[in-house]
C-alpha cells in the first residue's frame, strides 16, 4: 500500500504545481496587458490636440494688454488705501514670501503700548481685523472699509567725511 500511497501524493504535487505556474502565468499575463492598456490611455491623454483660441483683432488684444495694469486682479491695491487715522502704530515686520502671507506677522502698538505680534486674520481693539501685511504696511479692515497702517521709516542722512581726517 505505501507505494500506491506515494504516486498518489506525487501526482497531485505535481497537479499542484502546473495549477499554481498556469495561475501565476495568467496573472503576469493580464498585468503586462492591463500595464500596456493603461500606457496606451495616458498617451492618449498626453497628445491629444489643444483647442485653437478664439481669434481676436490685434487691436482688441493691444486694448486690454494695456488696461491690466489698472486693474486690481487679487484685491485693491495698498496705495489707493487710505492711512488709518486710529491709534495704532507699526513698530515691525516680518514678511515671509516663501511660506505665503499666512505666516507673516507684523508687530503693532496700540495706544502707545507695549507692542504685540499680529498675523492675518487676527482681530485688533475697535473693531479691526488685519487683512494683508505687505513688506511696508499693514492692511486693516476698519468698519468695512480697508485701511492702512505704514510702518514708519526714518530718513538716513549721510555726513561727508573731512578728507583731512
Amino acid at each position: 500500500m505505501k507505494p500506491r500511497k506515494m504516486i498518489i501524493n506525487t501526482h497531485f504535487s505535481q497537479r499542484a504545481a502546473v495549477g499554481c505556474c498556469a495561475f501565476m502565468t495568467a496573472l503576469v499575463g493580464l498585468t503586462f496587458f492591463y500595464t500596456l492598456w493603461q500606457w496606451r490611455t495616458d498617451w492618449v491623454s498626453a497628445h491629444q490636440a489643444i483647442p485653437a483660441p478664439a481669434l481676436v483683432s490685434i487691436g482688441a488684444t493691444a486694448e486690454k494688454m494695456a488696461a491690466i495694469p489698472d486693474e486690481h486682479l487679487f484685491g485693491a491695491a495698498a496705495s489707493d488705501v487710505p492711512i488709518s487715522s486710529l491709534q495704532l502704530r507699526v513698530t515691525g515686520i516680518v514678511k515671509m514670501n516663501s511660506s505665503g502671507n499666512a505666516a507673516s506677522k507684523a508687530y503693532i502698538s496700540i495706544a502707545g503700548q507695549p507692542s504685540k505680534i499680529y498675523r492675518i486674520g487676527d482681530s485688533l481693539p475697535y473693531g479691526v481685523k488685519i487683512q494683508a501685511i505687505t513688506a511696508d504696511t499693514v492692511i486693516v479692515e476698519n468698519d468695512g472699509h480697508l485701511e492702512k497702517l505704514p510702518l514708519p521709516r526714518e530718513k538716513l542722512q549721510f555726513k561727508m567725511r573731512n578728507e583731512e581726517e
